[in-house]
């Protein structure tokens, strides 16, 4: 049995992946359009012994060739066999959205219209005269929300009972037009080679492109042969279809209450002034939401894993051989929990990000900065993505889908990995605590500003390539204030973490084994191990850098690229000496009494950690010790620095690269391995050598 296409159409934000999420229970699979990044969700369903494919189309204004979302929307549309269009209309703002409609009733498609929003059209005392909308748009329209349950089993009837339907839809141009445009159709008809087999809605579709006289239409009336005098008067086929929806409105009566509020929201947001300090409040508040919020929740999954799971898995596997035991623990295992560490602050960032785009202000936030960003050949949207760097590089790499155009998401997500992510924090704790003391909080926030320098300078030299550069201005609508719907964020933020833990497993998984591998053999000792060896090979290499002195400081740079917290750890298994003998007594009532303690605590500091409280350091003084003895000369604080510049701008985390092949491709990712090879070397060689003309 033939599966039934059914595909969303809409404006931008009016509600299309929420009726999806409804009518499918959020079972949709999330991929990217063929050759962009522009996010496919599809699900499949099956309604009364028919199976049907609900495509989210991306969301457009017009279907004409141009921005890349309306393009692929126009594209599918044209090319793909589709048997139903359900068209989501912002009832609010049907005079912005009835455009889209008439466009898409062209295709001569069996057509469904939303009008979504409807709570809204009440609380605004918005009247809507249905009949005459449903009878001059010549489909039915179904006036529901996608939580009203309700409303979603009449929709579903509605696409099971269209699907099957044969449709015409009378062509949406002025009087005088449509006996020539009867006169192309009936010309079509008779002419048309029966070898194309038309259906009459392909000539119908036909026929209104020669009757504007579109490029790709004559060029088709061409190969045919065919001679159809088309005069040489040029109609307007915009100007037709706006005078058609100002016919609409005749129908629609609206006090204009609805923006009222937004207009007073955005006399302060939208203020020069107040604006940018409302942003900054906003911003501030959102960084320490995810962050500080989701910490202590990473806290618990740590402990369940280090604490708990491998206490348990040590005394599992003690009865097999140590080189298999270690394997399943540092490598498998460990690899396992890098991951779930990142849960808490990968949904904590959907939640937000989902918050601000649902209740309107992310718009907001690009129209606001959009002119200090074009400096740098980015715009508005940009700078969200960088911002969230400094807390994970890896969110933020998949925030870079916000942005519209191709170009610009390309070049956000190629600076993304300059901005210093929280996993480097314990490493420059660590040195800044060795080597600076009591100037360590300046030298950790210089870090923080050189890459965001470095990244400003690749901005500027990327954008002088065709590849990333861009001249197109941002043009976006910004939508009035909503409150958030929390089941669509709900939706959103379990869909999202789940394709992440899918997709990431396999990679960090393999990344851990190989790591392991290198550190245990050939003999099970690191000192002395694979790359021990290949680490002592390549040091001097890193000398002219000032900290290939030091065989460890190499060592480590493997490790970073897992997870930047490795470096800490490296640092404590090769530097200090002392034995630390394995805990494997298990006591499996205490264990769960420990545990449940352990969630009360981090729902407990989850509270608190909104609250002002002193900064702390994590690393111990017997590890600082051993870290200031990496050197003792008078270049050591010039050598620490260096490293620290080097680890900012080295390669990311195996997690953030495989956001980047996820988003971009393999050549991208490849492209940024290069730059983070590179970068990194010469800023480190450059800081180091004038650092040591001076000390």
């Amino acid at each position: 049995m033939k599966t039934k296409r059914v595909v969303f159409v809409g404006n931008p934000n009016v509600g299309k992946s929420a009726w999806i999420n409804s009518l499918s229970n959020a079972h949709f699979k999330v991929g990217n359009w063929p050759g962009v990044t522009v996010a496919k969700k599809e699900a499949l369903v099956e309604w009364q012994n028919q199976k049907y494919e609900l495509v989210d189309l991306p969301g457009a204004y017009q279907l004409e060739d141009g921005k890349s979302e309306e393009a692929i929307t126009a594209r599918y549309l044209r090319d793909e066999a589709v048997d139903l269009i359900v068209n989501v209309v912002d009832a609010t703002n049907l005079a912005r959205n009835l455009y889209l409609t008439l466009k898409l009733r062209q295709y001569q498609i069996p057509m469904i219209i939303i009008f979504n929003f409807m709570d809204e059209v009440e609380r605004y005392k918005i009247t809507l005269d249905l009949n005459q909308l449903t009878q001059k748009l010549q489909a039915p329209i179904y006036p529901y929300s996608a939580f009203d349950t309700e409303g979603i089993r009449i929709v579903k009837q509605a696409i099971i009972e269209c699907t099957e339907a044969k449709v015409y839809y009378a062509p949406c141009i002025a009087e005088e037009r449509i006996e020539a445009y009867l006169s192309i159709l009936r010309y079509l008809r008779k002419r048309t080679p029966l070898y194309m087999n038309l259906k009459e809605n392909e000539l119908a579709l036909l026929a209104y492109d020669l009757l504007y006289q579109k490029p790709e239409a004559k060029a088709q009336l061409s190969a045919w042969q065919l001679d159809l005098p088309l005069g040489n008067e040029r109609y307007h086929e915009d100007i037709d279809l706006y005078h058609y929806v100002e016919e609409l409105m005749v129908y629609v009566s609206d006090n204009d209450n609805r923006l009222a509020n937004t207009r007073r929201l955005d006399r302060i947001l939208l203020h020069p002034i107040y604006g940018i300090v409302s942003l900054t409040m906003i911003l501030s508040l959102l960084l320490l939401f995810v962050f500080q919020g989701s910490a202590p929740f990473n806290d618990f999954i740590d402990f369940c894993i280090n604490d708990m799971l491998m206490r348990y898995a040590n005394a599992l596997f003690s009865f097999l051989p140590a080189g298999t035991k270690d394997l399943l623990l540092h490598g498998i295992i460990a690899g396992v929990g890098g991951v779930l560490v990142f849960i808490p602050l990968m949904s904590f960032l959907t939640f937000a990000l989902s918050l601000l785009e649902e209740s309107g202000y992310m718009a907001r936030i690009a129209y606001l900065l959009d002119h200090a960003m074009q400096r740098f050949h980015l715009n508005g949207k940009s700078f969200v993505s960088l911002l969230l760097g400094f807390g994970c590089n890896v969110p933020a790499i998949y925030a870079t889908r916000t942005l519209n155009n191709e170009k610009q998401k390309k070049l956000t997500a190629l600076l993304v990995p300059f901005m210093s992510c929280g996993a480097r924090l314990p490493v420059y704790m660590l040195f800044a605590a060795a080597f600076f003391r009591t100037k360590a909080p300046f030298m950790i926030l210089s870090i923080y500003g050189i890459g965001i320098f470095i990244a400003l300078i690749v901005a500027l030299i990327c954008s002088h390539f065709d590849r990333f550069h861009d001249d197109e201005l941002m043009l976006m609508e910004l939508p009035p204030y909503r409150v958030p719907a929390f089941k669509v964020i709900g939706h959103k933020v379990v869909q999202e973490v789940k394709h992440y833990i899918h997709k990431a497993f396999r990679v960090v998984l393999w990344a851990m084994i190989a790591l392991w591998a290198l550190s245990y053999f050939p003999n099970g000792n690191t000192q002395t191990s694979w790359i021990a060896q290949l680490s002592k090979t390549a040091a001097p290499l890193y000398e002219p850098l000032g900290f290939g002195s030091r065989w460890e400081c190499v060592a480590a740079l493997p490790g970073s690229i897992v997870a930047k917290e490795t470096v800490v750890g490296f640092m404590d298994q090769t530097l200090l000496q002392e034995a630390r003998a394995e805990i494997v007594d298990i006591d499996p009532l205490n264990d769960i009494t420990e545990t449940v303690h352990a969630f009360q605590s981090a729902c407990i500091d989850f509270t608190k950690a909104f609250l002002p409280h002193p900064i702390q350091e994590s690393q111990n003084d017997t590890l600082v010790s051993a870290i200031k003895g990496l050197w003792s000369d008078d270049l050591a604080n010039a050598r620490a620095f260096s490293y620290m510049v080097y680890l900012l701008l080295s390669i990311p985390c195996v997690m953030s690269l495989q956001a980047l092949w996820r988003e971009y491709g393999q050549r991208f990712m490849l492209l940024s391995v290069a730059l983070m090879l590179i970068i990194p070397y010469m800023t480190s060689f450059v800081i180091f050598q004038l650092l040591s003309l001076v000390m």
